[in-house]
């Protein structure tokens, strides 16, 4: 069993000798594991997108990373995007998004940097500039001040084709989405304030920042309305009253109905009317009670318009009142008129 560790001490003679022949000569021995790292990490970059909207985003993905002594996980490597902001990209993450806000074109660069302090400027696959613009297309809102109740309304113009999605922010919480092709939205609100309206489109970059296009105001409609009765050419004729005509004004959002109801006193008898025909009543509180309220809508003019059948000479008492969209009423008016031919 002797000759064994005879050629295992040999062995071992050999490699420390071998060391201090090494260690003589200055030169490296075997792998250079002991040699200052010197050489800098390299890295190839590629954005998705360098045409922006203003608040659309690019991401940063890393093609190549590597270095000849650092592992790729230990790799620094920081972000300028060109537009004061910056980032890192460390250890085992392939990408990192920014998000870009005001136009302009901004370069990004990337700095690597490994364990022993050595650094380059990471290279691109395709441009490293980012160009921002605003967000294009016309918006416009119709009436900058709509009544609690009534819609308010903005319309779309310009959106490019390449748009998938179009988004109005109301400003009370609410947003509305359509399709590029829309040309007009519409939105209620229910409570009474001035709001900020802004749109935003989408495309293959995400969504933009958008425009804001302006306040809307909304206020209660608190006003009642003002109806009137127009008085005939000959007030005394029968004729003339069996056609009832008059007008209504509104300054909130429109007058929605006029209610009319009708007596007439014949001699010292009352009568009332039923919208078909006239019934005598026993006393003028009966008739009162008994009228029936004729209700029209208005025309788009303002204009109004009741017909009375089997109208004959006596006094004729018209009441007459209206009633806005908001539930406003006017005050109840009568005309009194004698028909004597």
């Amino acid at each position: 069993m002797r000759p064994p560790r005879h050629r295992a001490l040999s062995a071992m003679i050999t490699v420390v000798l071998s060391a201090i022949a090494v260690l003589a000569a200055g030169t490296p021995a075997g792998a250079a594991a002991d040699d200052p790292d010197v050489t800098a990490p390299v890295g190839r970059y590629q954005l998705d997108f360098t045409k922006l909207w203003d608040g659309q985003s690019a991401t940063l993905t890393a093609l190549e990373v590597s270095d000849d002594v650092t592992a790729q996980a230990d790799i620094r490597q920081y972000i300028d995007w060109g537009d004061g902001d910056f980032s890192y990209l460390d250890g085992d993450e392939k990408s990192e998004r920014h998000q870009f806000y005001n136009p302009g074109t901004y370069t990004v660069t990337v700095r690597l940097t490994d364990r022993a302090g050595n650094s380059s400027s990471g290279v691109f696959a395709g441009t490293a500039a980012v160009t921002v613009v605003k967000m294009p297309g016309t918006f416009k809102i119709v009436k900058k001040e709509v009544f609690v109740g009534d819609p308010a309304i903005v319309t779309l113009a310009g959106i490019p084709s390449d748009v998938t999605k179009v988004r109005v922010w109301w400003g009370d919480g609410a947003d509305t989405t359509v399709s590029r092709t829309t040309t007009q939205v519409k939105h209620y609100y229910t409570s009474q304030t001035s709001w900020y309206v802004r749109v935003m489109l989408t495309n293959a970059a995400g969504e933009a920042y958008g425009q804001e296009i302006g306040p809307i105001n909304t206020p209660f409609d608190e006003i009642p309305p003002q109806v009137s009765l127009t008085r005939p050419k000959k007030p005394t004729y029968v004729s003339s009253w069996r056609t009832v005509n008059g007008k209504v004004y509104d300054r909130g959002r429109g007058t929605t109905a006029v209610g009319t109801a009708f007596i007439q006193q014949r001699g010292s008898s009352w009568y009332y009317y039923t919208g078909k025909k006239w019934i005598k009543a026993k006393t003028l509180n009966q008739a009162l009670r008994k009228a029936r309220t004729i209700t029209v809508r208005p025309t788009a003019k303002n204009t109004w318009q009741v017909k009375i059948k089997g109208l004959k000479k006596g006094t004729l008492y018209a009441f007459y009142a209206a009633v806005d969209k908001s539930g406003n009423q006017s005050e109840a008016k009568v005309k009194k008129q004698k028909l004597t031919r």
